[in-house]
């Protein structure tokens, strides 16, 4: 098998200058079937797949969700394997599939890791997500924490408390599976994964390969009720609040005034509606033997 690894160097909180030595360190009997590049901006990990395609048969991300997404959205309905060394400040898709935080151990399980193989999402057909599409204040807060020069979950967690008391909720038309929903959400997710990162549990009963999406659509709620909405967050207990409406399915159609989005921590701009749907069973990812 030959690797190439493709590190983000700004990912959550930096630090990936020394992941050369480690690879090194683990190909070193047999160093023609590693290599390293970094990317220097948005975008380069996609650029970068396509450049190496057919001359790797695994390709690692090394960084947050960002690149993973990068990594994905080029890898997914193709054969080649995607591996996983989560380096940002959420690290959904990590934590999901149980991947190490730490990255000398999660490079070490990578080498004797099983390929497994489960379901992306698409957005008009355009845009494809592991983790999550959401709209609302999710996608307010991924705009602003794309903005920052400061990464991390401090950082995150700092825009959420300033931002929270200030934001507007919009109204939505939603079509899922067919059957329509006029709804005003503080937050409206569509996700793969049950989480957003650091184990913040926005749609708990999600299955990495169901074939279906889970959706959550969260009602405004009062301030005070806030630290109540958090805690259900962490602890998976959010599908069961008064304020959240959960649902599953394979197509949903997205129309309002205000259709920017998120993917996967990504905010993409946006004017036209949407229609989201699951493309199952089609990245193959290394993940860690059990």
């Amino acid at each position: 098998m030959r690797y190439l690894f493709i590190v983000n160097p700004i990912a959550g909180m930096g630090g990936k200058r020394k992941i050369p030595d480690l690879i090194s360190h683990a190909f070193r009997h047999n160093p023609s079937s590693a290599r390293v590049l970094f990317t220097r901006c948005q975008g380069d990990a996609k650029v970068i797949v396509r450049e190496y395609f057919d001359d790797f048969d695994v390709f690692v991300a090394v960084g947050g969700d960002g690149t993973t997404n990068e990594v994905i959205s080029v890898l997914a309905g193709t054969t080649k394997i995607m591996g996983l060394i989560p380096s940002g400040s959420g690290n959904a898709l990590g934590r999901e599939l149980g991947i190490s935080m730490t990255p000398s151990t999660a490079l070490k399980d990578l080498l004797s890791a099983e390929v497994r193989t489960i379901d992306t999402g698409l957005v008009n057909d355009k845009y494809r997500f592991v983790n999550a599409c959401g709209f609302g204040f999710d996608e307010h807060i991924a705009r602003c924490f794309d903005h920052s020069v400061n990464r991390g979950p401090v950082s995150y967690i700092s825009f959420v408390l300033k931002e929270f008391p200030l934001y507007n909720p919009n109204s939505y038309d939603i079509e899922i599976d067919g059957k329509k929903y006029s709804k005003k959400a503080f937050v409206l997710t569509i996700a793969n994964t049950s989480q957003y990162g650091n184990n913040a549990f926005i749609a708990p009963k999600a299955v990495l390969d169901d074939g279906i999406l889970d959706i959550c659509i969260m009602s405004p709620f009062p301030v005070g009720v806030a630290p109540e909405m958090i805690i259900r967050l962490l602890n998976k207990q959010l599908d069961t609040s008064r304020y959240c409406e959960y649902l599953t399915a394979k197509k949903i159609i997205v129309n309002g005034a205000d259709l920017n989005f998120q993917i996967d921590g990504e905010p993409i701009e946006n004017n036209q509606p949407i229609e989201i749907t699951v493309d199952p069973l089609s990245l193959h990812i290394l993940v860690p033997v059990k």
